[in-house]
Parts: C-alpha cells; sequence; structure tokens
C-alpha cells in the first residue's frame, strides 16, 4: 500500500475555513434577530430568567452551533 504524501491537506483545510467563514457570515444574521425577538419576549414575561450572555455573543454561539450541524451532515 502506497501513500501520497502532498499539499492538498493544507489547501482543503484552507478551502473548508473558507466555507466555515461564508456559512457563519450567512447564519449569524439570522442567528443575531432571533437572539433579539427572543431578548424582545423575555422583555414581557416577567418570571424569565435574565439571560447571562450578551446579544452577539449569543447569535456567535448559536451560529457555531448551526455550522456544526451543517459540516456534520
Amino acid at each position: 500500500m502506497m501513500f501520497s504524501i502532498g499539499h492538498g491537506g493544507a489547501r482543503d483545510r484552507q478551502l473548508e475555513r473558507a466555507e466555515m467563514r461564508l456559512v457563519f457570515l450567512i447564519s449569524y444574521p439570522l442567528c443575531l434577530m432571533a437572539a433579539m425577538a427572543s431578548r424582545i419576549t423575555h422583555i414581557f414575561d416577567r418570571r424569565a430568567v435574565r439571560p447571562v450572555q450578551s446579544i452577539f455573543a449569543e447569535a456567535r454561539s448559536s451560529a457555531h452551533a448551526a455550522i456544526g450541524y451543517a459540516f456534520n451532515v
């Protein structure tokens, strides 16, 4: 059995990172709007617990989670 070692692995990782950034840039605004909508609904519910994260951190973590599901398929 013969294995070929080339520069394709580094290039593949670079393309995958670029894809991941693109998917993040597409999904982040959607997640940001969802986080904002969630915060607005929390204003009207007095029993709701206040979120610990900022809206931007919540949107970023949601976008990263969505990317994880997208790249798992």
